[in-house]
């Protein structure tokens, strides 16, 4: 008998994007799936359509909240699961009708994917993924199998991926709503540290679609706290993570620590670039506690943007006149030039 999957599609102002994705979801060649969509309080049309589709598919549940959030929205879904198995889909993304049978195709409580970037207008596409399918069980070999996955830039959110929901309930799993950013890498995390076995599947069924819109995550600044609150926090999950599995990979420490570095950096400049031009003294208190609890990341990382190879000079000063100054002047004069040329 085929288990039952629970596909979780959060959404919030997403009309446009949305019959795409539900439809690739329903043309699945997998027979045994429900499809929970969570309307997270918006205000164009998504509700209705959300209704209209519901209406004439009975695979398809229609929740509506007041907006809470894309964690809340997702912690909803999966309070009101049912399946075996729950996969996760964005309400602007696209999955192939092989996307549910693969992630099946090699039992673990975790199954990891590839992921195809697809840019939009360009059409220019962008894969990552693996070139075998494999399977742990044992520490060390989840341990690996995990920090390979890691440095493919594979595990950063919950889609492409198959979770076992019986070890999400039992350990009371949910995306935590104080992060803002980068909470759906907390939950595969926190996921790792319980699941007993993790496989890498040989297949790229989900189409990430990057549009360049001014709402876009990637097309704006983020919130400085939210930032290194994300980078720190990951970066110690993850040395739990290391800890308990016994990974010994030499690329994998120097990858986690350039990539908490780089979001230390991106923390920098989205505080000081800001329009809202927070005081001096809130940014002084920041870089004070770049000094006390990051330093001799940001300090080692060597694979960074010129724009950061600079910030990190003047970090090194740790005078705030001169360091302030210019922290300000770079990150403020790169906006200017971005907007400008």
């Amino acid at each position: 008998m085929n288990p039952l999957i629970s596909v979780v599609i959060p959404v919030y102002n997403a009309e446009q994007f949305l019959p795409a994705c539900l439809d690739s979801v329903l043309h699945q060649d997998y027979p045994s799936f429900e499809i929970l969509v969570i309307d997270d309080g918006s205000t164009d049309g998504s509700a209705a359509l959300i209704d209209r589709y519901a209406a004439r598919e009975p695979r398809i549940v229609a929740l509506h909240q007041r907006n809470a959030g894309v964690s809340a929205a997702r912690n909803r879904g999966l309070t009101e699961a049912r399946g075996e198995y729950i996969a996760f889909v964005d309400a602007d993304d696209r999955v192939t009708p092989t996307y549910l049978s693969h992630l099946l195709s090699t039992p673990a409580d975790l199954v990891i994917a590839g992921i195809t970037l697809l840019h939009e207008p360009s059409g220019r596409t962008e894969s990552h993924g693996f070139d075998r399918t494999r399977s742990a069980r044992t520490d060390c070999e989840r341990g690996l199998l995990f920090a390979d996955a890691e440095i493919h830039d594979t595990t950063k959110g919950p889609c492409n991926k198959l979770f076992r929901r019986e070890i999400i309930e039992q350990h009371h799993l949910r995306f935590d709503p104080r992060y803002s950013y980068g909470e759906d890498h907390l939950f595969v995390l926190e996921f790792v540290k319980h699941c007993h076995s993790i496989a890498q599947i040989a297949h790229t069924d989900y189409l990430y679609i990057h549009r360049p819109t001014a709402a876009s995550l990637t097309h704006r600044l983020l919130p400085y706290k939210a930032l290194s609150a994300y980078a720190r926090e990951a970066y110690a999950l993850r040395q739990e993570l290391i800890a308990r599995l016994g990974i010994d990979n030499r690329e994998y420490d120097r990858y986690l620590l350039e990539e908490r570095a780089h979001l230390i950096y991106q923390s920098i400049y989205a505080l000081y670039s800001a329009e809202g031009h927070y005081p001096a003294d809130e940014r002084w208190d920041f870089i004070e506690e770049v000094y006390r609890c990051d330093y001799d990341m940001v300090t080692t990382a060597t694979r960074l943007p010129l724009i950061f190879r600079l910030m990190k000079i003047a970090l090194r000063w740790k005078r705030r006149p001169w360091t302030d100054g210019t922290l300000l002047l770079l990150s403020r004069g790169k906006e200017w030039i971005k907007k400008h040329f």
